[in-house]
């Protein structure tokens, strides 16, 4: 009976069965979501990628990585979205609250909520896309790792910057609050450095060096007078906190370390996750549990593998 289109202009658009009357046009737009929409436009009229027409409904898919209903009656529903171009890395879930914040190279920071809704809760743009991000103790702040090899802490409700540095050039891979009152920021880099600095005063207190390779995890001990760092050379590697002087700990005595967090893949006590056939970089991501008895994986072949901790 017809056909439907839709443009860079943001805008649907239904014609006759000769192209020649258009007959109705849709603008996508915030103020046009209805109520029962799952998650927030990016922007007003972004570009429209994919276009389906049903019965009564055409469904839409823009640039900005959304799915939208749109009611030939007017009516306009959100119903999925997702991180656009490029890869999404970052990843942190909020200490206490069933929400949780994504970066992505797409330069968008993101909080989603964990409940069934599954919905985008905010979003802000980034001037560069980023890697890493973590919530501050308390769930208040967000730290937010970027590609330039910069960093911002934000307000975890409103999303707005409280401060930012630049020390680095390469992309910032992780960063992580020290445990307790979150008075210390890890932030490693590509650049090989972990680069400590005091929230409270917003200064760089420390600096560590040492690592021959790309940082790939870290974690703080219960304390928050040491960090544990995995690097793209497989080394594990310990430094003092704040000031950031390396510390040689034998394996025997790591394990009786109370860390605050273990994202690490190396060590005596995460031997068993590694295929007994594989690259150096096949175990890409580790998680324990808060009670220390099972160990979670993500690796390069799509696995998320469960593990009895201590993993021999």
């Amino acid at each position: 009976q017809g056909f439907v289109t839709g443009g860079k202009d943001g805008v649907v658009a239904l014609w006759d069965d000769t192209f020649e009357r258009c007959l109705k046009t849709y603008a996508i737009k915030r103020a046009a979501l209805a109520p029962g929409s799952k998650g927030l436009l990016l922007e007003d009229n972004p570009s429209i990628r994919a276009i389906s027409l049903g019965h009564g409904h055409i469904l839409v898919g823009t640039k900005n990585g959304e799915i939208l209903e749109v009611d030939k009656s007017g009516p306009i529903t959100l119903l999925v979205q997702g991180h656009m171009e490029g890869e999404v890395w970052g990843l942190a879930t909020h200490p206490h609250l069933p929400i949780c914040a994504t970066v992505s190279d797409d330069k968008t920071l993101r909080i989603w909520d964990l409940s069934p809704s599954h919905c985008m809760l905010a979003v802000r743009k980034l001037k560069k896309g980023g890697r890493c991000c973590c919530f501050s103790p308390d769930g208040k702040a967000l730290a937010v790792g970027l590609n330039d090899g910069s960093f911002l802490i934000v307000n975890a409700d409103t999303l707005e910057d409280l401060v930012s540095f630049q020390h680095r050039k390469d992309v910032i891979s992780e960063i992580r609050f020290s445990p307790g009152a979150g008075k210390y920021l890890a932030v490693a880099s590509c650049d090989n450095f972990v680069d400590i600095y005091n929230v409270m005063s917003s200064k760089r207190v420390g600096i560590c060096k040492g690592a021959s390779s790309y940082i790939t995890h870290m974690d703080w001990d219960v304390r928050g007078k040491l960090l544990q760092v995995n690097t793209g050379a497989k080394e594990q590697l310990f430094f003092e906190a704040p000031r950031g002087k390396k510390q040689t700990i034998p394996s025997l005595e790591v394990e009786k370390i109370g860390w605050a967090s273990w994202t690490s893949v190396l060590g005596s006590c995460c031997e068993g996750i590694w295929p007994i056939i594989g690259e150096v970089t096949d175990v890409t991501a580790s998680c324990l549990t808060s009670d220390s008895k099972v160990l979670a994986t993500g690796d390069d072949f799509g696995f998320v593998k469960l593990f009895r901790y201590p993993a021999k």
